[in-house]
């Protein structure tokens, strides 16, 4: 069992952080317990706070029935009419209050049809059991619908201390020492996300200590994955934008992704060639903004890559996995081959009265024609000037004089 699993909180008392947030749904509770009917909470905040866990912790310890609704449940008016009215007016089993959940509203409202605001408002009003929902940002658009019905109950992000002090007895229980540095390090790059901080605790009592270096790769890796799946999974481009503005993953980083990924997830030509269109649009708004350093102009890239959603019309294929960027694979292979490019333009550019990007693009390339059509005795010539007069050294004259 995965410890996130194992250790998930059974009781508001076992919640990280956040104390005045539990304070808030204690009250909550006390309010359902003594007959009042209280008006529905919205529990806001990061991922990772434990905003779910404490609504379904406040029903196991009070004795609710948790009927609990996701992204993927009751996104039209008529199923909400017809399934979800009739449990949120009735008693529950053996006359059991039921706390009804709508697990991340802001997601769930993305998809739904024209009149399930208006179901779901109505069932505000005539629910004769308490509603709780949970949501990223309150003042999302998406839910504006809401803000007049419900107690906004916030969770932020924990504090590294208690995080601190969270992993040390887990580690503790699973009868394994960590060192401090180590546990500070993972709750450093949680920011706040006891989830993260608990599934990276896992991989370092599984390997080790040594196993931090590869987090943050990791992590990287993980925030691109689920931001491409936001692109490519759904067809809703709100949905897809909120993912992307979001997201920690640089731009052009992002930009590389789509652009290596559309053929290997759409299979139509239309589909591809839209998604391309799409692509294009933000890729050119990105150019702007890198080179006017105008960054208002990176949100119209974000809309574009976002629009590479819409681009699928059905045609989605979800069996291959990610492919890497090849541009930043051949980026990453000739890095140390640029870099001495860069060195060399960089000391040439003050002799030849001209920019770094042309040294390389035609003087090198020059250079190193020179060096493969001349003899031995010239080489060792050529290498003398570049290194007495040109100032180079002698690895950057070995990599212009090398045999081409």
């Amino acid at each position: 069992m995965l410890l996130y699993e194992k250790y998930t909180p059974r009781s508001l008392n076992e919640i990280i952080g956040n104390k005045l947030g539990v304070g808030r749904l204690r009250q909550f509770a006390a309010d359902i317990n003594s007959g009042k009917k209280p008006r529905p909470v919205m529990v806001y905040g990061p991922s990772g706070t434990g905003k779910t866990t404490a609504v379904r912790s406040l029903a196991i310890e009070n004795g609710f029935e948790l009927l609990e609704l996701t992204s993927s449940d009751y996104r039209d008016a008529e199923t909400l009419r017809k399934k979800l009215l009739p449990a949120a007016k009735s008693r529950g089993l053996f006359s059991k209050t039921t706390l009804v959940l709508f697990d991340e509203i802001d997601e769930l409202s993305s998809v739904f049809d024209k009149g399930a605001e208006g179901v779901v408002t109505q069932m505000i009003r005539e629910s004769r059991q308490p509603i709780a929902f949970t949501a990223s940002d309150f003042w999302d658009q998406r839910i504006s619908f809401l803000r007049n019905h419900v107690e906004r109950v916030e969770f932020k992000k924990v504090e590294s201390r208690e995080i601190i002090d969270y992993l040390k007895r887990i580690a503790n229980e699973e009868g394994q020492k960590v060192e401090e540095g180590a546990l500070r390090e993972i709750a450093y790059r949680s920011d706040g996300d006891v989830r993260a901080a608990l599934n990276d605790l896992e991989m370092v009592l599984i390997g080790g200590n040594d196993i931090l270096e590869n987090l943050a790769v990791r992590n990287r890796k993980l925030e691109i994955f689920r931001t491409l799946d936001k692109i490519f999974m759904t067809n809703s481009l709100m949905q897809a934008r909120s993912s992307v503005d979001s997201s920690d993953v640089d731009i052009d980083m992002l930009l590389n992704w789509v652009d290596e990924n559309i053929p290997n997830r759409y299979w139509t030509k239309r589909s591809i060639s839209e998604a391309y269109e799409q692509l294009s649009f933000a890729s050119r708004f990105f150019e702007v903004a890198e080179r006017t350093r105008y960054y208002g102009y990176v949100k119209y890239a974000n809309v574009g890559i976002a629009g590479v959603s819409i681009s699928g019309g059905g045609n989605t294929k979800y069996v291959n996995p990610y492919a890497f960027p090849s541009k930043i694979k051949y980026l990453g292979a000739t890095k140390e081959e640029r870099s001495i490019q860069s060195k060399i333009a960089l000391k040439l550019s003050h002799y030849l009265h001209t920019n770094r990007h042309k040294v390389i693009s035609l003087y090198l390339q020059l250079l190193k024609q020179l060096v493969s059509n001349s003899s031995a005795e010239e080489k060792k010539r050529l290498a003398s000037l570049l290194e007495n007069v040109f100032k180079l050294d002698k690895g950057e004259v070995e990599y212009l004089t090398a045999a081409s």
